[in-house]
């Protein structure tokens, strides 16, 4: 039977509709990537210029032998440089597109993925993102930063090679913000933390858990807006990415790792987009840094598009089962 629930965390409804199903047409497999990529040490000049790397300490910029590094995105999207540009009138306004976007190369071999990544490599991954949004979140007028992971062509990867994407701009965007005042309201009426909350339910009821370890939860949201979404919460309390304790990054890690790769066996690797949904600043009592996950298995459609709703043909209730088994079968296979 069809559902509507209310997403705890935004405005909108979603539409459950478990009789329309998933057909296979829906689902696509990520294939293996190709030895090299333009993101490859020695790949090509078409990439951005170097601003940070982890490196042997002896070498310099641009050498080949880093493991991690930024580079200014070469999409240009926004610019760092202040340009003038007119304001607009009346109901029309515009800014000029200030902001810092970097291309964060994971690792110097395309064919690593996250799941397949050696976990203290991946736990460096998490520090240097960290790191990055640490400094993004220090610049004048940043008032939202975000990272994004995009797996796979059809969830928007330019290159088939591990990397994600560090934004940091003067204007709010729509999801995190939405957050931020859902969760505002939330706690200027009970005093807590709107995500501690639900976590706390989400840990008694256990209908929507599929994972989780000492620092971490893996749950599938109520209202999930895509099949599969599944959302990534610390236990303990931090508004920003920035905030999070060094000593719980491979915590961190390993749920990724267990997660993605629940996904990828559960659903023959589909294309997914990872998003950090974090505040910029650390201390905030009423906003809970989380990742989401959302594979990527239907599409809009003008129905869709028509009432506001996201139209989601699984349950998130039958979703965890399937999920629960591959990260089970994960045991048995160590």
């Amino acid at each position: 039977m069809p559902l509507f629930r209310r997403d705890p965390f935004g405005r909108a409804w979603v539409l459950l509709s478990p009789e329309r199903g998933l057909d296979a047409s829906d689902f696509g497999s990520v294939p293996l990537a190709a030895p090299m990529s333009p993101l490859s040490p020695g790949g090509g000049s078409s990439v951005g210029a170097e601003v940070a790397a982890v490196r042997p300490v002896t070498s310099g910029v641009d050498s080949p032998d880093w493991r991690m590094r930024a580079l200014v995105h070469p999409a240009g999207m926004v610019s760092p440089k202040p340009h003038a540009v007119d304001a607009g009138e009346g109901l029309f306004t515009q800014l000029p597109a200030l902001g810092y976007h970097e291309l964060i190369v994971e690792h110097p071999d395309a064919r690593e993925r996250l799941e397949t990544m050696n976990p203290s490599h991946l736990t460096e991954v998490l520090r240097f993102y960290r790191d990055r949004l640490e400094v993004a979140a220090a610049r004048p007028g940043v008032r939202h930063m975000q990272l994004t992971r995009n797996f796979g062509r059809a969830a928007g990867a330019l290159y088939d090679h591990p990397y994600g994407q560090v934004l940091a701009v003067p204007v709010t965007d729509r999801w995190v913000g939405e957050e931020k005042q859902v969760a505002a309201e939330h706690h200027q009426v009970h005093g807590t933390c709107l995500f501690c909350d639900v976590l706390s339910q989400e840990l008694k009821l256990r209908e929507r858990v599929v994972t989780e370890n000492e620092a971490f939860v893996a749950f599938a949201p109520y209202a999930s807006k895509t099949p599969f979404e599944t959302w990534i919460l610390p236990r303990q309390h931090v508004s920003s990415y920035v905030g999070v304790a060094a000593n719980s990054l491979p915590q961190l890690a390993d749920i990724l790792q267990v997660q993605v790769k629940g996904l990828s066996d559960a659903l023959d690797s589909p294309p997914y987009n990872l998003t950090l949904h974090t505040d910029v600043t650390v201390g905030q009592p009423d906003f809970h840094w989380h990742i989401e996950i959302l594979p990527r298995l239907t599409n809009q459609a003008g129905f869709d598009w028509g009432t506001g709703f996201f139209v989601n043909p699984t349950l998130p209730e039958d979703a965890v089962r399937f999920l629960r088994e591959a990260v089970a079968l994960q045991e048995v296979m160590k």
